[in-house]
């Protein structure tokens, strides 16, 4: 049965829920799971591709509650509200049984223990009254506690703007920027991020979210145009940080494996566009569980700490390095503008940086150890670059995995480089 309004629908289930087998089957949606809130709204701010469907639906079930703020359901109705600002139309809604305070944020409550099409029914028709609900406040939100100042400083047109701007995944303090630069006729004004001098403060909540700047504009001239856009800047750095939190892996500040995933991809399709490589080296610290076990969780946190620490102090700034394990980390070597250095040669330039970081690894110390750890650790890895290695994301992951573990047969504390090395000269 195609719903009501004829479109699909993208589903995407927080937590454990009870529905992947009563909706799997289901033609007209789109199943995805997720662990938790984080990773719900940076699906839902980024589908999988083209080819998703535009209406989207959030149910979180059991487990799925964020560990933040003094109280759950305050922390609930915060990320309903996050998923909000990025899709106003986004439906969401939770398993039974839920708190009033949530439910009444909510568009529908879901009893897991109804039929299939019970459910996939009520996942395609939310409440008429909770859509309303939806509708006034992405109305109401394009200028959100607005001062009668800010109001006459900028056109309540150029106010709207940015609650379209912001739910068609567009920046919206480039869009107010814009409508003040207009009025104070002057070619380009910028937010800079904390309080800089020469510039006016952005304040919301009582806090400083940047500062508003203009070269050759007095502070006193930009201030009057701030609160118009306090709202925005705080929901643009709310947003980067959920963005943040869910590409990144919170133990070691490394990027986590979704992030490898799609990074990896965008840039292969670069280095299609412009006949350029891309390198990927896959490493894991040799026999890290037996020390783990051996001395303990909080040295083996503090090892692979410090191994993305002296990993990002060896690779360029376009490069990216993932944990995409446990002790299983990837490196993506890119340089989406091609070589800076002519004479360099990719990827035996990536072999020698790998190969340093190598020796770093080996000669690091770990004072928090006891003095039963072994003096140095060791890692395997192996590289594989596009194109001679893979022309896929999947394929040149399994050449690097198959190389790393070829190294390890070797007796380990190896980085395997491939034959495709030779064919870069």
């Amino acid at each position: 049965m195609s719903s009501q309004d004829g479109q699909a629908r993208r589903v995407i289930l927080v937590g454990r829920t009870g529905l992947d087998a009563k909706l799997r089957l289901d033609p007209d949606m789109e199943l995805l799971r997720v662990r938790n809130p984080m990773e719900a709204i940076a699906e839902l701010a980024d589908p999988i591709d083209d080819q998703s469907p535009a209406r989207a639906v959030v149910v979180f079930g059991e487990g799925s509650t964020p560990g933040i703020g003094e109280r759950v359901d305050e922390s609930m109705k915060a990320v309903i509200e996050g998923l909000r600002l990025v899709d106003p139309a986004v439906s969401v809604m939770a398993i039974s049984p839920a708190p009033d305070s949530i439910a009444q944020s909510v568009d529908g409550i879901l009893d897991a223990g109804r039929s299939a099409e019970e459910i996939r029914e009520q996942i395609r028709t939310p409440k008429q009254a909770a859509r309303e609900t939806i509708s006034d406040n992405a109305s109401t939100f394009s200028a959100p506690h607005q001062t009668r100042a800010a109001v006459d400083c900028t056109s309540d047109e150029v106010l709207e703007d940015p609650a379209r701007a912001l739910a068609a995944g567009h920046d919206p303090v480039l869009v107010v920027l814009a409508g003040i630069a207009k009025h104070l006729g002057v070619e380009a004004l910028r937010v800079e991020r904390g309080l800089v001098e020469q510039g006016a403060a952005i304040v919301w909540g009582g806090a400083v979210v940047g500062t508003l700047v203009a070269d050759g504009l007095r502070p006193e001239q930009l201030a009057p145009h701030t609160p118009a856009l306090a709202p925005w800047v705080a929901i643009r750095e709310q947003m980067r940080r959920l963005r943040l939190a869910a590409y990144s892996d919170p133990l070691t500040g490394a990027w986590n494996r979704r992030y490898f995933d799609q990074f990896l991809s965008a840039a292969l399709q670069i280095a299609q566009d412009n006949r350029h490589s891309v390198t990927v080296l896959v490493f894991d610290i040799d026999d890290f569980k037996n020390f783990n076990d051996r001395f303990g969780h909080a040295a083996g946190d503090d090892i692979l700490k410090e191994t993305v620490r002296l990993l990002r102090s060896v690779i360029r700034p376009t490069d990216r390095v993932c944990r995409i394990g446990g002790d299983e980390f990837a490196v993506i070597f890119n340089e989406p503008e091609g070589p800076r250095d002519p004479a360099s040669r990719h990827p035996k330039t990536i072999y020698q940086i790998a190969e340093r970081f190598q020796k770093q690894v080996r000669e690091a110390t770990f004072p928090k150890l006891t003095a039963e750890a072994p003096t140095t650790l060791r890692i395997s890895g192996g590289l594989a670059t596009y194109p001679w290695d893979g022309l896929t994301a999947c394929d040149l992951v399994a050449k690097a995995d198959e190389r790393a573990m070829e190294g390890k047969r070797q007796g380990k504390n190896v980085i395997m480089l491939g034959p495709g090395a030779d064919s870069a000269e």
